[in-house]
């Protein structure tokens, strides 16, 4: 089988390899693209209490989001709107909280306190 290919290629004039070079390259390159477009999504989460901007923000990226009621109790969000990354939204929503947020392992997001809370 190996020598069947290795005379289709020999076979080839260098304009043909160079071509079908160039087509994977864009082959490869359209789905690099199209991953980062999976990377942006649009949010439409309302200034609101703290632990309800975190559900809308699960319930619209399908993360799972932990945070103790100690952490959010007396905290609003921010509004977030427009095609943003998850990370971009959900720091958006913690903005000026006192809170940041760790990605575990297993892709479970923590709420947890910063060093020093944003002002």
């Amino acid at each position: 089988m190996r020598v069947g290919m290795a005379r289709r290629f020999r076979g080839l004039s260098s304009c043909r390899v160079v071509v079908l070079a160039c087509f994977a390259c864009s082959v490869i390159t359209l789905l690099i693209a199209g991953h980062a477009d999976e990377a942006t999504k649009r949010f439409d989460i309302k200034a609101q209490p703290l632990s309800e901007a975190l559900m809308a923000f699960g319930a619209q990226t399908g993360a799972i989001v932990l945070a103790s009621s100690e952490l959010t109790t007396g905290k609003f969000s921010k509004s977030v709107t427009g095609q943003l990354t998850p990370q971009e939204a959900l720091t958006r929503i913690l903005q000026g909280t006192g809170l940041k947020f760790e990605t575990s392992p297993n892709g479970t997001i923590l709420i947890v306190r910063t060093s020093s809370p944003d002002r």
